[in-house]
């Protein structure tokens, strides 16, 4: 049997590099016709404080409400039509987004994930971390990753040769 793709994740931080992210996934799907799954993860705020880090709970009405923002702008990413077409599907989760974003790939038996990677270097990379690398070690499937800045090219479709014999007349 023939390994395909047939469910794409794509986690979104609503970045420019996100959507890059959700671009290059629609053109993967299109030749796959494969379903779409989009993801925000919701992190609860921690405080770090030294070397320790804390949870810093927030009010509800304030969670609340940012849970239902980050709702509205997910509903926002894909148009109707796009909805229907790649079958795609919403969710805002919550926890600390790498083993959110992993753990949504093995629950739903996600094929391939693709998510944008702001590519952070240095003390901010230290300092910040990258999600887009903790993702890439723990995940269950392939990941893709996609930086902002980089322009996506369609190719037109390709041109098949028909095969040639195995010998070649001398």
């Amino acid at each position: 049997m023939k390994p395909t793709i047939t469910r794409i994740l794509v986690p979104t931080d609503f970045s420019t590099a996100s959507e890059a992210a959700l671009d290059f996934s629609k053109t993967v799907a299109r030749s796959f016709g494969a379903s779409l799954h989009l993801v925000h993860v919701f992190e609860d705020p921690v405080v770090t404080v030294g070397f320790t880090e804390a949870y810093a709970p927030l009010p509800p009405a304030t969670r609340v409400a940012l849970v239902d923002d980050a709702c509205t702008q997910l509903a926002h990413r894909l148009s109707g039509e796009e909805r229907d077409r790649y079958r795609a599907t919403t969710e805002v989760i919550s926890g600390p987004a790498a083993m959110a974003i992993v753990e949504y790939a093995q629950d739903q038996g996600i094929d391939l994930i693709v998510m944008g990677t702001h590519g952070r270097t240095g003390i901010a990379h230290l300092l910040i971390g990258s999600v887009a690398e903790r993702v890439v070690r723990l995940a269950p499937c392939p990941v893709l990753t996609v930086h902002a800045d980089r322009t996506i090219f369609k190719q037109p479709q390709r041109a098949y040769l028909p095969e040639m014999p195995t010998q070649v007349p001398a």
